[in-house]
């Protein structure tokens, strides 16, 4: 069962690096207009949802691994993995919200420009916790 809970977890982490080349994608969002903005904004709507499917999946193989595991990593690694998932699923899910703003003014013609934004700095915040959370998730030892 652990080596199905490895590659779970793994391709479920590869899905999640997906948020760290958001920031550079949504440069792109900015620069468009009309309808073209809206396809853009909606493929990456999708690409967000999968992303936060693929954040629960970590999580619970994660949890599921960490039973399984002997010696139990610290407590501070522990707790810190949870905080780094945690905010990456609450900036992804403000990210959704944005997108869905962003897209219902781009079909009532108002400026998008205000949610486009706050999209990039919301996916340069969750780019950097992904980061972050698979630098200490491969070296428990630096929380230990």
């Amino acid at each position: 069962m652990y080596p199905v809970m490895i590659f779970l977890h793994v391709v479920s982490a590869l899905l999640l690096g997906a948020y760290v080349t958001f920031p550079f994608l949504l440069g792109r969002a900015a620069t468009l207009s009309g309808a073209a903005q809206e396809s853009f904004v909606g493929v990456i709507a999708k690409i967000n949802r999968i992303g936060q499917f693929s954040l629960i999946v970590t999580f619970l193989t994660g949890g599921a691994m960490i039973s399984q595991v002997d010696p139990k990593p610290s407590v501070l690694w522990m707790i810190s993995s949870i905080v780094l998932l945690l905010i990456v699923g609450a900036i992804t899910g403000m990210i959704g919200g944005r997108i869905k703003k962003l897209i219902a003014n781009s079909k009532a013609g108002k400026s998008t420009a205000t949610d486009a934004a706050k999209i990039k700095t919301f996916s340069w915040i969750a780019a950097i916790a992904v980061i972050v959370a698979v630098l200490i998730m491969t070296n428990p030892q630096l929380l230990s």
